[in-house]
């Protein structure tokens, strides 16, 4: 029996439909059940089991789904999911166990690998890996993208959970589009695959401290049309130029940026790995954590739903600089606090402080004159304009 599931999307009787591997959505209008099924009929196959989602009712989202799917592929996830239950349940023995670890291992450890990159020349590093990685550098890049989209499917998530996208309507666009235009911006700068990528020539201004200038690598391109698209645009307004940069060496060392409490991103404990070396250190590298120095579930998110809910509620406010009718959130604020270097700092576990933080987010509303909101606006219009048929 195939399982459907069907989200009301408005006062109006209208629904979306879609089996349970997301392999296909449709829009249909309906005033009755039998309608609804008929209709639904004429779509999938007979005998057909229907969930409908009342406005408390939770059900698997898309973004859980495709969550799901990603753990299914990415061993980086099920193993984080793993560690961070034992975290929770016995956070300090833990810790010793890390730091027992590396203390016991550190004089062993063998760097005589860490300038090679082809899967030919270390085989033993790609143990376990997708087998469409073929350089050390691909690979890693993979794993930073994985935690990206993880971010983006965990803010997915939260925002289409919460009540007002269930009920209202207007509400439910807006949020929409606002994630879409993340995943534009996500595209724009491959998922932030150069953060763990030593061949990046960018490096971060933490890392350029720690060793001096550093630079004689090349960059990631997108391949595909719409990346390059979407690259092109964010490169020539140089949106995202002071983020998308590495957190690494050129041999592919990585420095902890130290705890949430010490603002000179200094760690005490001098933590560093390099998990281009071996395979060792590739798997202890997966306890390194990006850390959200603004929390992305207790602060972004809540303020984000609450501009939202602004705007449905209060549609006539005007912007304080413009005095323009406010439409709109800062997409690209909250973009770059959830995804971006502007707000994570990579730490060693034993570094990544569980307190919660009273730093606020400085996402805001827009109006139509404020450059944030051309800047985005220009960014989408563009996309539509590239990729629209010739007739």
């Amino acid at each position: 029996m195939e399982m459907l599931e069907i989200h009301m999307i408005s006062l109006n009787r209208g629904y979306k439909i879609t089996d349970n591997e997301r392999s296909k959505k449709y829009g249909i209008g309906s005033n009755s059940l039998q309608m609804l099924k008929n209709k639904a009929k004429l779509k999938f196959p007979p005998q057909t089991l229907f969930v409908v989602a009342g406005p408390e009712t939770i059900i698997t989202t898309d973004g859980e789904f495709q969550f799901e799917q990603l753990k299914q592929r990415s061993p980086l996830l099920r193993v984080a999911d793993i560690v961070h239950d034992f975290m929770e349940q016995h956070p300090d023995k833990f810790l010793k166990m890390v730091s027992d670890y590396e203390k016991l291992k550190k004089p062993k450890l063998d760097h005589s690998k860490a300038h090679l990159s082809l899967k030919s020349e270390d085989s033993e590093w790609f143990l376990g890996l997708e087998e469409r990685c073929h350089t050390k550098e691909e690979a890693l890049s993979r794993r930073a993208q994985d935690r990206v989209r993880g971010y983006y499917y965990k803010t997915k998530d939260e925002l289409t959970r919460n009540v007002i996208y269930r009920q209202n309507l207007k509400a439910r666009r807006l949020i929409d589009a606002i994630l879409e235009k993340f995943r534009y911006l996500l595209i724009g700068c491959d998922y932030f695959s150069m953060i763990f990528d030593r061949e990046c020539n960018r490096k971060h201004e933490f890392l350029q401290k720690q060793l001096g200038d550093e630079t004689d690598a090349r960059g990631v391109v997108p391949s595909k049309k719409l990346k390059q698209i979407i690259k092109n645009y964010t490169l020539k307004n140089q949106i995202l130029d002071e983020w998308t940069v590495s957190l690494c060496s050129n041999l592919g060392d990585f420095y902890c940026q130290g705890p949430f409490s010490d603002s000179t991103n200094n760690c005490s404990l001098n933590h560093t790995i390099n998990p281009y070396a071996s395979r060792e250190n590739l798997i202890l590298f997966q306890v390194w954590n990006l850390d959200h120095q603004i929390e992305l579930s207790r602060t972004i998110l809540p303020a984000l739903l609450e501009n939202v809910r602004s705007l449905i509620t209060a549609p006539k406010r005007l912007c304080d600089i413009h005095k323009r009718q406010l439409i709109d959130v800062s997409v690209l604020e909250y973009f770059l606090e959830i995804f971006s270097l502007k707000n994570l700092k990579l730490v060693h576990i034993v570094c990544h402080e569980k307190v919660q933080r009273t730093n606020k987010s400085n996402g805001r509303l827009l109006c139509e004159q404020c450059h944030e909101y051309q800047i985005v606006q220009e960014l989408m219009d563009v996309q539509v304009d590239k990729e629209a048929p010739n007739f």
